[in-house]
Order: structure tokens, then sequence, then C-alpha cells
């Protein structure tokens, strides 16, 4: 019986040890891929980021593959991209945002943050995609995931509505957005205005599906709602793609300074 304790315990401590060893080497590649330095975790993000419909439909979570730097665009953007493995996930559970029409994020979500010279009334915009089918869990997640199959077998129920940030209506705003897209925002001509002035171009050509993007106040927070991003090429295309949305968001805005806002 001791032997096959010490056994396990060594087993143990290899899976850890090995699974590490993949994570940082993951970190790696991806930091690699785009041209971003590995960080140790979010401790540098601003508070505003638990403002964002991302987190409440998280509630939370753990970061992997964090990845940061400071990138010369019309000015310097302050970015982390990195994975998300939801709390929800972790409790084996999901959550819907109750938006019309509402969506869903998958249990571990890439994401990229991006800090820019700009206050922005909070918005969120979401283009089509699998998020928007509010689809189950597969059978094979929930087999394959302690906390899911015990709720399964407990018959506790696995899928709550989100708390909606309060910044954010439930309804679409009615303003003009490229085919695919939806607003949403309390301040529908803030957004009109930054629609207007070009953003409505940059998301017309941000081809990935399920897309979303959130403006609270400094930050830009890209992701896409339902589908894993695999691999350090992957990450590094979700990352060019938030910076092309970075620069229609400074190209369509005035600038901060000391003394207020100023014309771009």
């Amino acid at each position: 019986m001791s032997w096959y304790f010490v056994g396990s315990v060594a087993a143990a401590f290899a899976f850890l040890a090995g699974r590490g060893v993949f994570r940082r080497r993951a970190q790696e590649d991806a930091a690699s891929a785009s041209g971003l330095a590995p960080a140790l975790d979010l401790s540098h993000m601003p508070d505003a980021l638990r403002l964002t419909a991302l987190w409440s439909l998280a509630d939370g979570g753990f970061e992997r593959r964090v990845v940061h730097g400071v990138v010369a665009r019309r000015e310097d953007v302050d970015i982390t991209a990195f994975d998300l493995e939801t709390l929800r996930d972790r409790r084996g559970e999901w959550a819907w945002l109750p938006v019309e029409p509402p969506y869903r994020i998958g249990g571990i979500v890439s994401v990229v943050v991006c800090q820019i010279d700009r206050a922005i009334p909070q918005c969120l915009f979401k283009r089509e995609g699998g998020g928007d089918a509010l689809a189950d869990d597969s059978q094979l997640e929930r087999l394959t995931h302690l906390a899911k199959a015990a709720r399964d077998r407990l018959g506790v129920k696995r899928s709550y509505p989100a708390e909606l940030p309060p910044a954010l209506p439930a309804a679409p705003l009615s303003v003009a957005l490229p085919i695919g897209w939806r607003a949403y925002g309390a301040d529908d001509r803030a957004v009109a205005e930054l629609l207007a002035a070009g953003f409505a171009k940059t998301l017309a050509t941000a081809g990935r599906r399920d897309l979303v993007v959130e403006l609270v106040g400094r930050l830009v927070v890209v992701y896409p709602a339902a589908r894993d991003v695999v691999g350090a090429d992957a990450f590094a295309d979700l990352t060019d793609t938030a910076l092309a949305v970075v620069d229609g968001v400074l190209a369509a805005t005035p600038r901060m300074s000391p003394r207020g806002i100023e014309p771009v």
C-alpha cells in the first residue's frame, strides 16, 4: 500500500510538472508569434476589466498563456492577450448574456485587451456566430468534466443568465451597422458617431465570425464568443484583429490629454 501511495504521488507530480512545461511552451510560442513578451499574470490590468460583459459571463476565472507589450500604432497601445478559463466552467456551468438576442461564451476564451488614451461610454458590438445558438456543452465535455458530470448526475442546473452590466441595456441599438453585427449601449448617439467616423468600416473588415468587441472607458476588449483559439499562429491572428479594431477606435475618437479631450 505504501509503495502504491508513493507511486501515485510521483505520478501526480509528474503530471503537474509536464502540464507546467507544456503551458510555458505554449506561452512562449504565443509571445513569439504575436511579437509580445510572456507575463506572469493579469495583475497589471485595470479594474475596468471587471465591468465588461465578458467578466460577467465568466464570473472571473484563471488566466493562461498571458503575453503583454506596448505596440506603436497611431499612438502607443498597451496590449495584453491571454486565455481565460472561466470560473463558471470550473464549476461545471455556463451562462448567457441576457441581451436581445443573447449569446454565450466558451469555457476557455482567448481575449485581447488594449489600453488606449481615449474615454468612450461603455458599449458592446457582437457579430453573429456560434455563441448565438446557446448550444449546451457536448456530451463528451460533460462526461469528461468532473463538475459537469456531477451536476448532470444530481440533476443540478448548469446554465444561467449572467448579470447584465448596468451600462448595457438588453435591446440592441438602432444604428447603422455592417451586415451580421449588432450593438448595445446606453449612449446611442455616441455609438452612432463612432460608427459614422469610420468604425463601421473597421467592423466590416474584421472577418472573424462570433467576434465580440467591448469598449469600456480606456479599454478595448476583443474575443471570439464561443471559438477556442488553438495554436500560436491563431493566437497571433486574434491579436492582429484586435489591433485593427484599436486602429479604428483611435481614428474615430478624440485623444485624451491632461486638459481634457483634444481633436485627433
